[in-house]
């Protein structure tokens, strides 16, 4: 009877915990919450990266390339995008380029810089870019603010929301180029920057005499904004907004489509761009951390060397002063050990000089040999031995001492 008991409590304990689960499950409500996280480092120094996954995950590997003379060291290349303008300046490196071409190779070079004139690609194939003409609204003609801002009244009063009139302006503004492609692919609505255009001779003469024609071109309204180019066994387009292909743009329309379309079906995809690298001192915290606190503590230690001592001064003890003797013996030691013995002759050189200009006549006003010959004349010694005594010379301890003696000699003959 007791054993039946526990197992009807068990029973009711279960049917209870399993009712207050259900209750709690029953009240919970789940939902979905997503978190912009801005972009990453990584996206933000490399504008064509969405770009670059797209066709990494099409199955084409992407490389980065900062410039052509590692153009030889990749293997298996099939398709260069080149994402700035006036990238080919050298004729080297349109020849490399056009022979790459000839092989075979594919290249989707930008024209999106109106200073052209030192792109050489551009000049081998007559291409020029020019802005664009204004385009102007409904009649050939700008409507006015006035009409504008009834315009925008009116939606308003219908009951259209500021951020749906925005987004249909920004529309209404978006100009679409359509590109053609075969029967099986149709045509592409590609939003290139219609503010810059391309010209070619063959678009206005047919005649022309130009070596490269383009056999295929796309164009607005506005002019033509992309051609292309067979070199050999290749394929060269050449686009006036690269711009499609951001991050920010590749998104729309047929962009990213555009882009698998004209890169190679065989080989890989390598972007030409000037490449953000990190900073020295970015490299050398990440791989030099030893070299750099080896660093600070040498600027330290120079610091201690050089710089002042702290704490106070401590007092001269004048009981250890030394006598005035020995400060001159001392002072002299230091000259003659620093070769500055004609520091130590000089001032007894312009004693003499200052006696004989008191006591020979014409002394003070005669040039310097005539000087000498009135001291040899007076002091009975040969002028060649006065002019070595005033003389610079490099002395030794003899010759220091016979110079001393015959200055004093004359100086008290004076």
């Amino acid at each position: 009877m007791k054993r039946s008991r526990i197992s009807i409590l068990a029973v009711l304990g279960l049917a209870l915990l399993a009712l207050i689960s259900w209750g709690l499950y029953v009240s919970i409500e789940f939902y979905e919450e997503t978190e912009q996280s801005g972009w990453s480092v990584e996206a933000l120094r490399n504008p064509y990266l969405a770009a670059q996954r797209f066709m990494t995950q099409s199955g084409i590997d992407v490389t980065d390339v900062d410039n052509l003379a590692r153009l030889e060291q990749l293997d298996g290349l099939g398709t260069l995008f080149f994402s700035d303008a006036n990238q080919v300046q050298a004729p080297r490196q349109l020849q490399q380029l056009l022979d790459w071409l000839e092989a075979g190779g594919t290249v989707i070079y930008s024209a999106n810089a109106l200073d052209h004139e030192d792109d050489l690609l551009l000049a081998e194939f007559g291409v020029e870019v020019e802005r664009a003409a204004r385009n102007k609204g409904e009649g050939g003609e700008d409507r006015s603010l006035s009409e504008t801002l009834r315009e925008y009244n009116r939606q308003i009063e219908n009951g259209k929301t500021r951020e749906q009139i925005a987004a249909e302006l920004a529309d209404s503004k978006q100009e679409l180029t359509p590109v053609s492609f075969d029967d099986e692919i149709g045509f592409l609505e590609i939003a290139f920057d219609t503010t810059r255009v391309l010209r070619h001779p063959g678009f206005e003469n047919s005649d022309n005499d130009a070596r490269h024609q383009p056999f295929s071109w796309s164009s607005s309204e506005n002019g033509v904004h992309m051609m292309q180019f067979e070199i050999g066994d290749g394929l060269l387009t050449i686009v006036s907004d690269p711009g499609i292909w951001t991050s920010y743009r590749i998104d729309q329309y047929d962009h990213a489509y555009l882009l698998w379309l004209l890169s190679s079906d065989e080989g890989n995809f390598a972007t030409l761009r000037a490449v953000l690298r990190e900073s020295v001192w970015a490299l050398m915290l990440r791989y030099g951390t030893e070299l750099l606190i080896v660093a600070a503590l040498l600027v330290v230690v120079a610091l201690w060397r050089l710089g002042s001592r702290f704490g106070r001064l401590l007092p001269r003890d004048l009981s250890r002063r030394r006598a005035l003797g020995e400060h001159f013996s001392s002072v002299s030691h230091y000259l003659w050990q620093r070769n500055r013995a004609e520091y130590l002759i000089a001032p007894l050189r312009q004693s003499v000089l200052r006696r004989a200009g008191l006591t020979l006549a014409g002394f003070a006003g005669a040039g310097q040999a005539r000087q000498y010959e009135l001291l040899a004349e007076r002091c009975d010694i040969e002028q060649d031995a006065i002019a070595r005594a005033f003389d610079r010379q490099d002395f030794n301890e003899a010759s220091f001492v016979r110079t001393v003696r015959l200055l004093k000699h004359i100086e008290q003959t004076l």
